[in-house]
């Protein structure tokens, strides 16, 4: 096992902050922190040192928050979200959807591929229980039943086996298009990106000339970086330290007052625009028509 001395540093700057400097730090700052503590800190954490398990379990749930928050630019990536979906759901006001990268942790902006200064009017919506759909080749909309990866064994309604992936649901409506090799989803609830505007430069080596939308996001892991404090500014190594301070504050130093004034505090640092943001970042119902012509079909189950 080796120290991870940047790490260490975060914890015990939370740790000198929800106790104001007034404590003894050869009492309580730590002066090891493993790498393997925050990997598996149930696992690999030395038996009776709550202090130190407990610290490793609220840092990544801590470092996620303030990087959702922030936004630092260390955290940000790009990324061509693929073939425009059509779902058993509509929104108003939105003609595109879109699904989101796998490891998506926040949306920023849609941008254009090609001139990152134009941007896109565009939002995230959370959908329950929604399942692809697509047209069928009798020009009929089917509703994906079972996950599964698109091949022609699969197509409905010309594959051999396409009942078993796919159920009609609406003999006059449009779906999608049906695209081989497309991983196809049935009924889930997550996130997806909504838009009225393509944004990408499709080429044939880029998603076979599909249009799309090219987003800026912050991803839950990114190659390790959000999990290397080296690369972190001092603005960023402030706030995590901050709202890691008081939550330590009350699993450590059972201190509520102190974890207020930590709160607050935390609140400046995030600067002027946060509660502006936190209140913008709600979701609103889904609508459970498809599109303008629905007839409130649902899926079974």
């Amino acid at each position: 096992m080796a120290d991870n001395a940047y790490k260490r540093a975060i914890v015990n700057s939370a740790i000198m902050k929800f106790s104001g400097g007034h404590i003894s730090s050869a009492d309580v700052l730590f002066d090891d922190l493993d790498d393997d503590y925050f990997t598996a800190p149930f696992t690999n954490v030395p038996a009776g040192r709550n202090d130190i398990l407990v610290s490793c379990v609220k840092y990544e749930e801590v470092l996620l928050r303030v990087i959702k928050d922030l936004k630092p630019d260390f955290a940000k990536h790009f990324a061509d979200l693929g073939a425009e979906i059509r779902i058993n759901k509509e929104i108003a006001d939105w003609k595109y959807m879109f699904e989101l990268p796998s490891d998506y942790l926040i949306f920023i902006r849609q941008l254009s591929q090609t001139d990152r200064k134009t941007e896109y009017e565009a939002k995230v919506k959370y959908f329950r229980q929604y399942a692809h759909i697509v047209s069928g080749t009798d020009d009929q909309t089917y509703y994906c039943i079972s996950a599964h990866t698109a091949a022609a064994a699969n197509k409905p309604i010309t594959g051999a086996n396409y009942a078993t992936y796919w159920s009609l649901y609406d003999e006059d409506d449009y779906g999608a298009d049906w695209i081989s090799g497309w991983s196809y989803k049935s009924s889930q609830t997550g996130f997806l990106l909504v838009t009225n505007d393509y944004s990408n430069e499709p080429s044939e080596t880029v998603d076979d000339d599909i249009d799309s939308a090219y987003i800026e996001y912050i991803p839950y892991v990114q190659g390790g970086i959000n999990d290397e404090p080296q690369y972190y500014d001092e603005d960023f190594k402030n706030a995590f330290a901050t709202l890691l301070g008081s939550e330590l504050s009350i699993a450590i130093g059972k201190d509520y007052e102190r974890r207020m004034e930590l709160l607050r505090e935390y609140r400046l640092i995030a600067g002027p625009d946060f509660m502006e943001n936190q209140a913008e970042s709600g979701h609103i119902p889904e609508r459970k028509t498809i599109w303008e012509n629905s007839r409130n079909l649902t899926l079974p189950g």
